[in-house]
């Protein structure tokens, strides 16, 4: 791992990305993606922490350093005190790769208020508990940065029982963006996807 030694800099660079929801699916595919590129990993799970470790062991026998975060992205003082210590422990990370997210289909009319809300503070709100810890100390360095934010057509086309889970996606669309003006070496992404 590279490390910027300005003393003046709290936050030393680094080439470290961190995937949020990584121990498995697309963000496990990206997290190993981008170790083959020659990124060290933070590997981030809610739960399924034995995916998580198999994870990290793929990325160190690709030569890289990896670690992994549990945490929950809908808890905003979990995010920040675990994200914050990180910060501080390894310096700020090179990107941020907002992938974690949460499904819980039903008819609209049998939807509980239970799993609307929690796929709104997880899909929505995670991005803002996720980042708001992170963007001073990546702005700090003073280099350039990336957020990558993954998003779903479903927000755009929607798909049957899933009013919960489309609601946010169009803002993880638009939401780095705003986030990043104030930021003009920073480069942002959102990528839609669609669940097979």
């Amino acid at each position: 791992m590279s490390t910027n030694l300005d003393p003046t800099n709290p936050y030393p660079m680094n080439n470290t990305v961190l995937v949020t929801g990584s121990s498995r699916g697309i963000g496990k595919a990206i997290a190993l993606y981008l170790a083959e590129r020659g990124y060290d990993l933070v590997l981030h799970c809610r739960s399924r922490r034995a995916e998580a470790e198999a994870a990290c062991a793929e990325i160190s026998q690709m030569g890289r350093q990896a670690r992994i975060l549990q945490f929950d992205i809908g808890n905003r003082s979990e995010c920040a005190e675990v994200l914050s210590a990180d910060v501080e422990a390894h310096g700020a990370y090179y990107g941020v790769v907002c992938n974690a997210g949460i499904s819980a289909d039903n008819a609209f009319p049998a939807l509980t208020g239970e799993d609307w809300d929690s796929v709104i503070r997880t899909n929505l709100d995670g991005f803002y508990n996720v980042l708001q810890p992170l963007v001073m100390p990546m702005v700090r360095r003073r280099k350039p940065g990336r957020i990558v934010t993954l998003s779903s057509v479903s927000g755009l086309i929607g798909n049957r029982g899933q009013v919960n889970y489309s609601r946010p996606k169009p803002a993880s669309s638009a939401r780095p963006k705003p986030s990043l003006w104030n930021w003009p070496s920073a480069k942002s992404r959102s990528i839609a996807w669609r669940r097979a």
